[in-house]
């Protein structure tokens, strides 16, 4: 039996039925999942932009990412990737780069280089690459406590499966560290990182670092955006810009996960809560957001059975 062979055998069922699409070449293909939080910025940028596309839903929840062909596009095994024709572009902010380079057009979302615009959107923009979004969803998940009022899909049971799934894409990722040759030094640096968000999210005194980072960075927004009121809507000027799509998307986050009454509803911090309902109206929001049968498609993949059961009775005796 041939090298490659046995490493094919070695891998989990679920990784082996994985096999390399078909994917059209008269477009660029992007590699995404609807709920990860990098990969929406980018698809946000191309509906922005209108970039005509063709995009391929990579099923994290069973592992794809570590599948042999798609580690063979990213041998990280992140998601987002955008194919154009022979080039692979890994990483949302390689993506954004190279997607408003090329289709910069009539609808630039970066000020022009050398402006105070531009350099104040690489503050927003390096200041929220530092926030751990992943953390924040895992740790909301995990500390009861914190008395939260999650929306669609992250609520009830879809939780705890959440959570259950955590642990099961953890171990296919250590089974890929172990059974990759080529692939093994950039799968154990990703496996560090999941294992360190996982010690992270879970204590709760270093959980809640994590929200006091969020929250002072929302009062910075706040103070901002005080100061540009009432001349322009943006963080940058009267157009949305990249830093726009990265903080509308992580209120977003947090609205899903149940923390606005904590961080900005309520009068908390007014700008801020102005500026989310901005953010909300834009088309390519809308766009972006699963359709109600895709939320509810969801919800049931991750409900527990024994949770399912119980729901069909409710329906049976609700139509009875």
């Amino acid at each position: 039996m041939s090298e490659q062979a046995k490493e094919i055998e070695a891998l989990p069922p679920s990784l082996q039925d994985f096999k390399a699409p078909d994917l059209p070449a008269n477009k660029p293909v992007l590699f995404f999942h609807p709920y990860n939080f990098h990969a929406q910025k980018v698809l946000m940028v191309f509906y922005e932009k209108k970039i005509d596309f063709f995009p391929y839903v990579v099923d994290l929840c069973n592992g794809e990412q570590y599948s042999n062909w798609f580690l063979n596009l990213n041998p990280k095994g992140d998601v987002p990737v955008l194919q154009d024709g022979a080039l692979v572009i890994p990483s949302s902010t390689h993506i954004i780069n190279y997607v408003e380079s090329k289709f910069r057009g009539d609808r630039a979302l970066k000020p022009p280089h050398n402006t105070k615009a531009f350099d104040q959107m690489l503050l927003f923009e390096q200041a929220m690459a530092r926030l751990p979004v992943g953390t924040l969803s895992l740790g909301s998940f995990i500390h009861d406590d914190l008395k939260l009022v999650p929306k669609a899909p992250f609520i009830g049971p879809v939780r705890q499966s959440c959570l259950k799934n955590n642990e099961k894409v953890l171990e296919l990722l250590r089974h890929s560290v172990d059974d990759q040759a080529t692939n093994k030094a950039a799968l154990q640096h990703k496996l560090d990182i999941q294992l360190r968000r996982h010690k992270l999210a879970s204590s709760r005194e270093d959980f809640q670092r994590v929200l006091d980072a969020v929250r002072h960075f929302l009062l910075y927004a706040e103070q901002e955006l005080s100061a540009q009121a009432p001349r322009s809507e943006w963080l940058t000027g009267d157009e949305l810009s990249v830093a726009d799509i990265s903080l509308g998307l992580l209120l977003h986050r947090l609205y899903q996960l149940g923390f606005e009454n904590q961080l900005w509803a309520f009068g908390k911090l007014p700008q801020v809560e102005a500026y989310f309902l901005r953010f909300r109206q834009r088309e390519s929001f809308h766009r972006l957001q699963p359709s109600n049968f895709a939320i509810l498609r969801e919800m049931w993949t991750r409900t527990p059975g024994n949770y399912k059961l119980g729901a069909g009775a409710g329906f049976l005796v609700g139509h009875i």
